[in-house]
């Protein structure tokens, strides 16, 4: 109940600092994605037989869909999906290294990118959804992918400090 209270706080707050200030370090209309990020870091750092990393992806999506505009449930499915496909990945590659997470943190992107456009289409729904694979759009994975980068190394750091201990 602890972690669940804990997980949260944490995506709430991530879901308010994602919307209301770090829409100031947009970059050509590009933000950090913090939520995608935090859950993907979860999900690679956490054993692949544990299930905090799914219930975490649900809470996250659904604090996305609260502050989207992309209909209730899309994001909570979409984190789902990618959180069950990450530990079923790091099932088979049984390490957690820079060098896994550099692709799997670009798939995760461009799954989450184009899962919208694909539900979309296959439900013949309209909401604003397009994914192009342009400029802009190959220039949000390398912005997301340093702060993700960033993220690893802090995790690993953190994590080391505490093993010490």
């Amino acid at each position: 109940m602890r972690k669940v209270l804990i997980l949260i706080i944490f995506f709430y707050t991530l879901a308010l600092l994602q919307t209301s200030f770090f829409i100031h370090f947009n970059i050509y209309g590009v933000g950090p994605n913090l939520i995608l990020i935090s859950v993907i870091l979860l999900n690679f750092f956490e054993k692949p037989n544990k299930n905090s990393g799914l219930l975490a992806a649900g809470m996250a999506g659904f604090f996305l869909d609260l502050f989207s505009n992309f209909p209730l449930g899309l994001n909570v499915f979409a984190l789902i999906i990618l959180a069950f496909l990450i530990k079923k990945i790091l099932g088979i590659l049984k390490e957690e290294n820079i060098i896994y997470f550099i692709p799997l943190f670009i798939l995760a992107m461009i799954f989450y990118n184009l899962f919208p456009v694909v539900f979309s289409a296959g439900l013949k729904l309209s909401f604003p959804s397009s994914f192009n694979f342009g400029k802009l759009e190959i220039f949000e994975i390398v912005y997301n992918l340093v702060l993700g980068i960033l993220g690893f190394y802090l995790v690993k750091l953190c994590s080391q400090k505490v093993l010490r201990k």
